[in-house]
């Protein structure tokens, strides 16, 4: 698997695996361990920052091995084994049948790119608990992991997202161990890209333009902590590979978040003429006191405009010249 890396311009990509999320925002591409869960800890950020205009058809399910997570609570310090499922996926699956025998090729063959982020946070929105990879359907907790897994625990450890080794995929199993006990009720954000393989080139495999994006959240209870809270989303059945199901969220997100709204707002910009870049490139124009949240701006704006500089680089301005 390619990383994409953001070299001598910027290029409009998506994350094509879950270690992008451990890279440098302006010289690698990535999120600096942002995972674009929708957490509260970073502003509601979601894979919507860069993959935009999303028609909001797809859908998740996550799943569980024991069903009580959901209905009596978590207990602590056990561990779960988690599943997240997209629904409903409808990009990309012209690309489906090649399946990992997609990519730069004797022939180049588009890949079906799908991915996810998913975290468990407390109330004061502090990361909750710890993640391990699952290997031949069980929790790797020692030994060395295989590179083929379906997911990969962020560097820091507050969250888990996908690989990227297997193309076609529709689900990603991982598993989470719960905190200590008084740790209360918990919220796990999700959130999923259904990818559309790019522009279906071997010069763009990935893109954040025509994919389609499912976000959401789900509570936790600690049990024996009062009465379980009520979920946002339907509760159904079913499952395979091993799991007991309980499928605790189904999402169907056709409207954007006001959040999301407002981090749109975040990238706006207007053509800036050459006379006014000298005031715009002045310190007092700076967006704001935050490094890191001026790496994920920049980021923001790369991906969506193709646009570079303008925090603090020369003759910059608004970076939309």
């Amino acid at each position: 698997m390619k990383a994409v890396v953001l070299c001598l311009l910027p290029l409009l990509a998506g994350f094509s695996s879950g270690t992008n999320f451990d890279l440098d925002p302006v010289k690698q591409d990535g999120s600096d361990k942002i995972a674009f869960t929708g957490s509260p800890r970073f502003t509601g950020h979601t894979c919507e920052v860069c993959h935009t205009d999303a028609p909001h058809t797809v859908g998740l399910q996550v799943q569980a091995d024991d069903e009580s997570l959901f209905t009596d609570g978590w207990t602590a310090n056990k561990q779960y084994h988690l599943r997240v499922v997209l629904l409903n996926e409808h990009e990309g699956v012209d690309y489906r049948a090649s399946g990992d025998s997609c990519g730069d090729l004797d022939a180049y063959k588009p890949c079906d790119n799908n991915g996810f982020a998913f975290e468990v946070d407390a109330s004061d929105s502090t990361p909750a608990g710890k993640y391990v990879p699952v290997a031949a359907n069980a929790c790797a907790n020692s030994g060395p992991v295989p590179v083929d897994v379906d997911s990969i625990v962020i560097s820091d450890g507050t969250a888990v997202a996908h690989t990227g080794s297997h193309k076609a995929q529709l689900a990603w199993d991982f598993c989470w161990t719960a905190p200590a006990a008084g740790t209360g009720t918990l919220t796990a954000y999700v959130a999923a890209v259904d990818g559309n393989g790019g522009d279906g080139t071997v010069n763009f495999p990935y893109n954040t333009t025509g994919d389609d994006v499912a976000t959401g959240q789900l509570l936790f209870p600690e049990q024996g902590a009062g009465p379980p809270p009520t979920q946002g989303g339907g509760c159904s059945t079913g499952g395979e590979a091993g799991i007991a199901v309980a499928v605790a969220l189904l999402l169907l997100r056709r409207k954007r978040l006001p959040v999301l709204l407002a981090c749109a707002a975040l990238a706006g910009c207007v053509h800036v003429r050459p006379t006014q870049r000298e005031t715009l490139a002045k310190r007092n124009m700076k967006f704001g006191p935050d490094p890191i949240e001026d790496e994920l701006d920049l980021h923001m704006q790369e991906s969506r405009e193709g646009a570079a500089g303008g925090y603090g680089s020369s003759g910059g301005g608004c970076g939309c010249n």
